[in-house]
């Protein structure tokens, strides 16, 4: 009968995969490890004041707006291109 080979490359596999499933280690002994390396475990965030937040909030919409108008540009351009080539090719083909 055929098929030995494959049903013994199955159980081959499946023996493999459990041996690597054994030697596999989990999140909370990675997380020690790592923790343990860097003895830190919390963020410092910087204090910002009330008035620089609003500087920077509004040079974050400024840049919004900039990269807003730069997209749209570019889809004009791009749009009348792709419209000027299609008109070249229906004109090439119908003369």
């Amino acid at each position: 009968m055929g098929g030995e080979g494959s049903m013994s490359h199955a159980i081959t596999s499946l023996r493999e995969n459990r041996a690597l499933l054994r030697k596999r280690r989990t999140f909370k002994e990675i997380r020690e490890y790592y923790a343990n390396l860097s003895g830190k475990t919390r963020l410092d965030f910087k204090n910002v004041s009330p008035e620089e937040l609003l500087i920077i909030r509004n040079k974050i919409i400024e840049k919004a707006k900039k990269d807003k108008k730069k997209e749209i540009l570019i889809s004009i351009v791009a749009l009348g291109l792709v419209s000027l080539f299609i008109y070249l090719v229906y004109w090439w083909f119908t003369v």
